[in-house]
């Protein structure tokens, strides 16, 4: 409870402070659960191993970086997902994990904005989550600083 609390609290912040950010400037950062894991590919090395297949959310996401022009990573773990983050040419952060994780980054990459969207976790943990994409679109809308009324 304590992690959704401090998850929640950190993306109304975020809305207040209204941060704005660049397409170069945006990471999105998804975790390697997110990845199918009967696939071949190892999108942990590198997204662009994805072959889009569709069989799990990491081409949708990967759809998203493509029409946003935001760069999409993988990390494998708290430290690297930290590291990314922490990179002078990242000003800003859409975050998908478990909320475990995205209480461990927010409050590891502050003051950097990080706006968290918490993966669901049908299979059990750490394996074969997914995302609301959507939730992930309007995360990346606004620290583009894109409202509905610019939308399409």
């Amino acid at each position: 409870m304590l992690s959704k609390a401090i998850i929640k609290l950190n993306n109304s912040l975020l809305r207040v402070r209204r941060p704005k950010c660049q397409p170069g400037e945006l990471l999105v950062l998804i975790p390697s659960c997110l990845q199918n894991s009967k696939c071949a590919q190892r999108v942990s090395v590198d997204v662009a191993n994805c072959k889009r297949c569709g069989r799990c959310t990491v081409d949708a996401i990967m759809a998203l970086g493509d029409e946003y022009g935001v760069r999409v990573a993988c990390a494998t773990g708290g430290r690297l997902a930290l590291e990314m983050v922490k990179s002078d040419a990242v000003k800003g952060v859409v975050a998908v994990a478990c909320d475990k994780e995205l209480r461990a980054g927010v409050i590891g990459g502050f003051p950097k904005p990080i706006l968290t969207v918490s993966n669901s976790r049908p299979n059990g943990p750490c394996k074969d989550t997914a995302v609301a994409v959507e939730d992930v679109r309007e995360a990346i809308e606004y620290l583009l600083g894109i409202s509905a009324s610019k939308r399409r």
